[in-house]
């Protein structure tokens, strides 16, 4: 096929030919000097080492034109390294390969000592790509090598391709760039999170479709690496790279599937994944700037970084999006120099985008210069949320569920409602959030966009935040509140639970009127509190030595505690609202509009059981006047005083 030898050394002993093959047969290490190589479909080259002939090395160096391998290549058992190096580039198209040993296919110029070790020089043959062209070309070929696989050049494109490397399926295959040359394809692409602009870069690899029963490394000096519609990896994943890394960044809606670990590290403007599975763990860190994960399925931990080993050259922002229907079965922890945003927008259409995040255990999500933003809903064991500089914000409809929950800001904790601009015109909350997470800007402490974050329930272990900032929380289910260094803290619980104890620190806490009970622990506290009544809307102010519990049932009542052993005074409202007729012989009777008053016994104890919402209903008259006074005893013996109405 094309195939010409132009020199070999004495431990070449000689060429056997056959239908549609030839055989290269060594007795030690040796190098095969090719005018050409190439390997028509149907034909077969293979190399042989003699009978009891082990652990050899033989170097293959191509002078003129690309190596076309569209047949089969193998080497036994006692070739321990098989090279092939060819500066003008080599295609695999349809190609079997298998050996026993390693394997390295490259585009640098090799040599091979009398020892076996092989010195490698960079290519100065000049390569011009056309199009997609690329130095190594390898597609719809099969790999199955004893040892380690290696595949070496300045630009490299592996389609539709299997590899199975070492004995059990437990080797390594390596791709890997070379440094100091330029022979790259220039591609452009839309910028993901930055302010509508666009960046040029170039791609040095790509892989499409490829499945690898063994380990994977891809180390890249500059320029894209990029994978693209799916595949499986039997293994790890391994990815360096001073230029960009896009793991399955365009997909078709087909999965990449590693079985291991992923690890990726690159130091370029943009790093993805995207609908991908990782059985393992996934470890993505880019020092270049964005970072994006998107559709992915982690089975252990995922770690995010993006951090500041090199500014782009365009300016973009060291900022995470996880974004489209994500999932982590153990830890997820997001560590960002600027934003972090658990969702993701349509910047020119100015519109938020759905999806969901669960996290089986820890969330940590950390912005050093930027926000914390979360606009899809959220699930893990612990939240934990945290910005330096900046906030911690989330839409008006995302959800955070979780047991726990940790929040640190450097103003503005909360979620973001429709406003107006200063014009008087319309401010939705989705343009207000991509504003905020394009221009970093610092929430104050008063805008007229501040809402509620939603969480489902569960336990606040920190809220902390400057004295002149606000907290707005908001929850779906019975809430604990136990520490907290801030300023103020509107918290609400609609129609369930709050209480507050433990090493609670702020200016104020207001309680929203949606909640039904509020339950404060007073040891130490410096805060006032400022609870809504639910049944008539007016503001309670609790001082920081007072001592209360409030309750509101479907009518609403509320529970001041005193000391022990005093007695307390209940505000008690019925089941519904009753309006007796006034009676103006009784001044002393209080107005329709007062809330039921009743006295009883009660220890600091018993003070949070359930109290009865409707004590008339277990009174007895104690005094024989046909008119009811409104004194009455009460089944358990105590001695309730009400406001009289009929009992019919």
């Amino acid at each position: 096929g094309g195939a010409t030898i132009k020199s070999t050394d004495a431990n070449f002993t000689g060429l056997t030919k056959g239908t549609n093959s030839a055989t290269l047969n060594f007795k030690g290490n040796s190098h095969v000097n090719w005018n050409t190589l190439n390997v028509n479909k149907g034909e077969t080259l293979n190399f042989n080492a003699d009978s009891g002939v082990n652990g050899i090395t033989v170097l293959n160096t191509v002078n003129q034109g690309m190596s076309k391998i569209y047949g089969n290549v193998n080497a036994n058992s006692g070739i321990s390294k098989l090279i092939i190096s060819n500066p003008n580039g080599v295609l695999f198209d349809g190609a079997k390969f298998t050996t026993a040993g390693d394997v390295m296919i490259t585009n640098q110029n090799a040599t091979l000592a009398p020892n076996g070790a092989v010195t490698y020089t960079e290519s100065n043959t000049a390569y011009t790509p056309n199009g997609q062209n690329y130095v190594m070309n390898i597609q719809n070929s099969d790999f199955t090598v004893g040892g380690e696989l290696n595949f070496v050049a300045p630009t490299m494109n592996v389609v539709k391709s299997a590899f199975k490397v070492g004995k059990n399926g437990n080797g390594n295959v390596r791709f890997q760039t070379t440094n100091g040359q330029d022979y790259f394809v220039t591609e452009s692409s839309g910028c993901n999170g930055c302010t509508n602009k666009k960046y040029t870069e170039t791609q040095s690899m790509r892989l499409e479709a490829i499945n690898v029963d063994g380990n994977v490394y891809i180390t890249n000096n500059k320029g894209i690496v990029k994978t693209v519609n799916g595949g499986e990896i039997k293994g790890n994943l391994n990815v360096k790279s001073d230029g960009s890394v896009a793991l399955n960044y365009v997909n078709n809606d087909n999965q990449l599937h590693v079985t291991g670990d992923v690890n990726a590290e690159a130091n370029g403007p943009m790093m993805y994944a995207r609908v991908a599975k990782v059985d393992g763990n996934l470890n993505m860190t880019n020092g270049g700037g964005f970072l994006e994960v998107n559709d992915v399925k982690v089975g252990k931990d995922m770690n995010l970084t993006t951090n500041v080993k090199s500014e782009n050259p365009l300016g973009y922002k060291h900022f995470v999006h996880v974004i489209g229907d994500t999932s982590v079965g153990g830890n997820a922890t997001i560590n960002s120099e600027n934003n972090i945003h658990i969702g993701n927008y349509n910047y020119d259409e100015k519109e938020l985008l759905g999806g969901n995040f669960k996290v089986g255990k820890t969330l940590t999500a950390h912005a050093n210069n930027g926000h914390v933003m979360t606009t899809i809903d959220v699930q893990a064991d612990k939240i934990d949320y945290a910005s330096n500089k900046l906030n911690v914000l989330a839409s008006e409809d995302a959800l955070l569920t979780a047991n726990e929950y940790s929040f640190k800001s450097n103003g503005y904790i909360g979620a973001i409602k429709d406003s107006t601009k200063s014009d008087g015109s319309a401010y939705p909350a989705a343009e207000q959030i991509i504003d905020l997470m394009e221009t970093y800007t610092y929430i104050p402490r008063d805008i007229k966009s501040h809402t509620y974050m939603n969480i489902s329930g569960g336990h606040i272990t920190k809220i902390e935040t400057p004295k002149d900032a606000q907290t707005y929380i908001g929850s779906c289910g019975d809430v604990k509140l136990t520490g907290a260094n801030a300023g103020d803290i509107n918290i609400t619980a609609l129609r369930h639970k709050i209480e507050i104890t433990g090493d609670v620190h702020a200016n104020n806490i207001n309680v929203g009127p949606e909640t039904d009970y509020l339950k404060l622990d007073y040891e130490g506290r410096d805060f006032t509190t400022n609870y809504t009544n639910i049944r008539d809307e007016k503001v309670v102010t609790i001082k920081p030595d007072e001592k209360i519990t409030y309750e509101l049932a479907d009518g609403g009542y509320n529970q001041p505690t005193l000391k022990p052993g005093e007695k307390t005074t209940y505000l008690i409202g019925p089941d519904k609202e009753v309006k007796p007729d006034p009676d103006p012989k009784k001044p002393e009777k209080p107005s329709n509009d007062d809330n039921v008053k009743v006295i009883r016994n009660w220890t600091p104890d018993d003070i949070t059981a359930p109290q009865a919402s409707t004590p008339v209903a277990f009174a007895a008259d104690l005094d024989d006047d046909e008119e009811d006074a409104g004194v009455r005893k009460n089944v358990d013996g105590s001695v309730t005083v009400v406001r009289a109405f009929p009992m019919n």
